[in-house]
């Protein structure tokens, strides 16, 4: 190999090329740095949520442990695979207030630091020997009002009044504990025995006589083989269900609390995985579509830019470069471009890395603030020097494959058949026909184009029709299961009458619940619903058959009907708390109210009948419809002497509202991408098919036809792509909203935005012609001479 003989000719290259190739190095440079930012944004997006519960400690099991029986308490570490445990009192207390409200606290002494460990995003951890200060969870702030500093009084209730929730207990007769808050605290979740806020030893050693239950942490041995780790949850559910046989019935575990322990490291919010799948898709599939236009753009600039000097190719093959000794000189004078591009590439990556999880995943994020994620950083800078000068050694190669050989004559089929309709037909044979260039070098195929608009607008309709479909669930509260204006826990018969007679009632509904289990060997644990009507009618959200008639008859919630793989006319066996079966018909599919925070979708309906050969005592509460404009006077009287709780809007759909904006930023940042790529598309197709222009001119084609020919070659560019995108984003979105909605638990039925998706056909088209009609207007007015001379 001739060195000095290629470095001459890289020499000569940058002295003539340097511009183009530095130009072309800052565009890659910025595609390459988008994709990787992406990367870098969907990495810390997805992951928000395992990094939370690493830095939490989140723990694998806990479980409501019953106060009155401390054999069962003392048994929780010793229960199969505990490997570390924490048990910690439990106390509910009312918040002194305008309303009425309740909340959990627990403490304890004797907690591992790598145990249920909350992350502190707002002041710090309440002190060990501090009595009176309180760590509050995200959701209890959020709700309350509650911040750095405020001072509460927490009216405690005892083990025997929290027993009588379901049918009341007068005024809190624990200890009233005047607390402040210092801190706000993140975990993934605050649910279940965790309770709503942490306290300290102190306040444990202070109150333990008068704790309302105790709840259990552990961590377990697992093994990293799902099928042994689930062997081992079983009998931990066995051994600890065994430890209550024997006993007195606790006055607390049964339909108010689960006996059956949960497993957080396991058992994920499903709304969680959906929403973390749906941002990754969003931002894969921008970077997807964005590499696809960047290396279409790199690739076309750089074999434009070889193609100029195929001349001085065959000079340099007449002196002896053979094909590898010239593409390597042109790889050495890329380096002007490469590098640019490897740290413009680099400085969008590390810039980033101020971009904190996207949507609804932001509150899961332990580590706020600038996060730069380095390997990603020095693996993008050396891929895009690397593609750019692959790309540049392709490219060259290809340019200069007609160096050895003059350049092969071709035969042009005769142009009589567009003798009638000249523009249609030339302009159709000039996008099927794709783009030769000089030297025999075949440009790129008609089809390629297309898959490429495809690609974009089939992104952008399936964002559209996410966007709409969660639109359209977040306003509609009736489709997650919201149909009452006001809940009322715990409501007792002569509360009722007293609504009932209320003008300001439309309707009103008492709810009684039970708990169930679907599955004696997993022991998974449902709540079963009742509703009776009281006055009027409230409404249950029905995805698909009808509600239970009589006795025997069941609707499975969204969720349960998918994890149990029931569907209706199937059969499901339940066994109730009081120890009571029944086998049930399915007849609907429903997404029923949940009840004292249960998952949404989860749970199922029955009749009061059934309900009744269930359960000895359920618990009641009431869901209430008011007259138009009555809600906020009805909260502000009943809420004075009952706990009443407003609709607001539960986590599984709170987590997907985050979404919200995801789908309209990322079509309209597809929409930019379409825009930058039917530019680039249409302009390189009319300045390749300028010498065919010049010919038509030649042989006699008016300008305007000519720009006509142009136009139909922009339009049949464009068309068949649109089209097959459009297709293929109604499926895509389709099965994106499907399996969001199926695993938060609402119907899967998806909005279809007709007027967005119908208007984008004309749009590109009309967009296509514009963007044509101007390079071809200038092609135009080039002198037929120079078009053939520079062709």
């Amino acid at each position: 190999m001739s060195w000095p003989g290629i470095v001459a000719v890289a020499r000569a290259e940058l002295r003539v090329g340097w511009r183009a190739l530095l130009a072309l190095g800052l565009v890659a440079g910025l595609v390459g740095g988008l994709l990787l930012g992406a990367a870098v944004v969907a990495d810390r997006t997805g992951s928000a949520y395992p990094r939370l519960v690493d830095r939490t400690g989140l723990d694998d099991v806990r479980a409501y442990l019953p106060a009155d029986l401390p054999e069962v308490t003392a048994s929780f570490a010793g229960l199969p695979g505990v490997e570390e445990s924490w048990t910690a009192y439990a106390w509910i207390a009312q918040i002194e207030g305008p309303t009425l409200q309740y909340t959990s606290v627990i403490a304890g002494p004797d907690r591992q630091e790598d145990l249920v460990n909350p992350v502190i995003v707002a002041g710090r951890a309440p002190r060990v020997e501090a009595a009176d200060e309180l760590l509050v969870g995200e959701p209890l702030a959020a709700a309350a009002g509650l911040r750095v500093g405020d001072r509460i009084t927490l009216k405690m209730l005892t083990l025997r009044q929290v027993a009588r929730f379901d049918v009341g207990f007068g005024e809190p007769e624990g200890a009233t504990r005047r607390m402040t808050v210092v801190g706000i605290g993140r975990m993934p979740s605050w649910s279940g025995p965790l309770g709503d806020a942490l306290s300290t030893p102190a306040f444990a050693a202070q109150n333990a006589g008068a704790a309302g239950g105790r709840s259990g942490f552990a961590r377990l041995a697992y093994t990293g083989d799902p099928a042994a780790d689930e062997a081992l949850r079983d009998r931990l559910v066995g051994a600890l269900a065994q430890e209550y046989v024997g006993r007195p019935r606790p006055l607390v575990v049964g339909n108010y609390v689960p006996e059956v322990p949960v497993f957080p490291t396991t058992q994920v919010d499903p709304a969680v995985a959906a929403s973390e799948r749906v941002l990754r898709l969003g931002l894969w599939g921008f970077a997807l579509v964005v590499a696809l236009g960047g290396t279409v753009v790199l690739g076309q600039g750089l074999m434009r830019h070889h193609l100029r000097g195929g001349a001085d190719q065959r000079v340099e093959n007449a002196l002896g470069l053979d094909g590898a000794e010239r593409a390597t000189a042109r790889v050495l004078a890329a380096l002007a471009g490469a590098v640019p591009a490897a740290l413009v590439a680099g400085s969008v990556t590390v810039a980033a890395g101020v971009i904190e999880p996207i949507g609804s995943q932001a509150r899961f994020e332990p580590d706020s603030g600038f996060r730069v994620d380095w390997p990603v950083v020095l693996l993008g800078v050396v891929g895009v020097l690397a593609v750019f000068l692959g790309a540049a050694a392709v490219t060259s190669a290809l340019a200069g494959r007609g160096a050895a050989a003059a350049p092969a004559l071709t035969r042009h089929r005769s142009v009589r058949w567009a003798v009638r309709w000249p523009a249609l037909f030339v302009g159709l044979r000039l996008a099927l026909r794709g783009r030769t260039l000089p030297g025999g070098a075949s440009g790129l195929p008609a089809f390629a184009a297309a898959a490429g608009v495809a690609v974009t607008v089939a992104g952008i309709v399936a964002s559209t029709m996410l966007g709409a479909s969660l639109q359209r669930l977040v306003d509609t509260p009736e489709r997650y299961g919201f149909t009452s204006d006001l809940t009322i826990a715990d409501a007792r018969d002569a509360e009722m009458r007293v609504l009932a007679a209320d003008p300001r009632v439309a309707a009103l509904s008492e709810v009684e619940t039970g708990r169930v289990t679907l599955d004696p060997a997993r022991s998974r644990q449902v709540d079963a619903y009742a509703h009776v009507p009281v006055k009027g009618d409230v409404p249950v959200s029905l995805v698909t058959g009808r509600l239970p008639l009589a006795a025997g008859e069941v609707a499975l919630g969204a969720r349960v009907a998918g994890r149990e793989e029931k569907a209706i006319g199937d059969t499901v066996d339940v066994l109730s708390s009081d120890g009571r079966s029944a086998t049930l018909t399915v007849t609907g599919i429903v997404v029923p109210q949940p009840e004292r925070g249960a998952p949404l979708g989860e749970g199922l309906i029955i009749t009061p009948e059934q309900l009744d050969d269930l359960f000895r005592q359920p618990l009641a509460s009431a869901h209430l419809v008011a007259v138009p404009g009555q809600s906020t006077s009805l909260y502000e009287d009943v809420g004075r002497r009952l706990e009443v709780h407003l609709p607001g809007m539960p986590p599984e759909i709170d987590t997907l509202a985050g979404l919200l904006r995801l789908p309209e930023i990322l079509a309209g940042l597809l929409a930019v991408v379409a825009m930058a790529g039917l530019v680039h598309t249409l302009v390189g197709a009319v300045r390749r098919h300028s010498r065919d222009a010049a010919v038509l001119a030649v042989l006699g084609a008016t300008p305007g036809q000519v720009r006509a020919a142009l136009g139909v070659l922009a339009t049949t560019t464009v068309l068949p792509g649109v089209a097959a995108g459009v297709l293929l984003g109604l499926g895509v979105g389709r099965v994106l909203w499907w399996q969001v909605a199926s695993q938060t638990g609402v119907a899967p039925d998806v909005a279809v935005p007709i007027w967005p998706i119908v208007l984008i056909v004309p749009a590109v088209l009309v967009g296509s012609l514009v963007l044509g009609a101007l390079p071809a207007l200038r092609l135009a007015r080039t002198p037929v001479a120079r078009s053939l001379h520079g062709a």
